[in-house]
């Protein structure tokens, strides 16, 4: 199972952004794969898709992709927030990339799509970028 973070999902969704066409890339390569995101991810995506002035078709375009693709499985992630949060005073990574790496160890998720390169710190998984 591969879990997507923002930046990957934002570059493959917004053409003019600048890793667009290796997003576009990664995505045939994982296409097959099973895919995770968390909830926070979903929220996190549609905050930063109303920065980059997305209109409302693309985040409703978006939004219905990531609930409801067949090979995306969505997890909780309000019951990791308090060791989401403990991590980010131990390491130099935010919250919220923080919560993706404790939601993806909780469900032996070993592999990230992702352009933030914050996630190279974390030496128990893999970084596909």
């Amino acid at each position: 199972m591969i879990f997507l973070e923002t930046s990957f999902i934002i570059n493959f969704h917004v053409p003019k952004i600048q890793n667009h066409d290796r997003a576009k890339e990664i995505a045939l390569i994982i296409k097959d794969k099973p895919k995770a995101i968390s909830e926070m991810v979903i929220y996190e995506t549609m905050t930063v898709l109303r920065k980059l002035n997305q209109n409302d078709e693309k985040l409703e375009k978006v939004y219905d992709y990531l609930i409801n693709s067949q090979d995306i499985t969505i997890f909780e992630d309000i019951i990791h927030y308090k060791q989401g949060l403990k991590d980010t005073f131990i390491n130099s990574v935010g919250f919220f990339d923080n919560l993706s790496h404790v939601v993806m160890i909780n469900n032996d998720i070993k592999k990230i799509a992702t352009f933030d390169k914050d996630f190279h710190i974390f030496k128990d998984i893999k970084v596909i970028d």
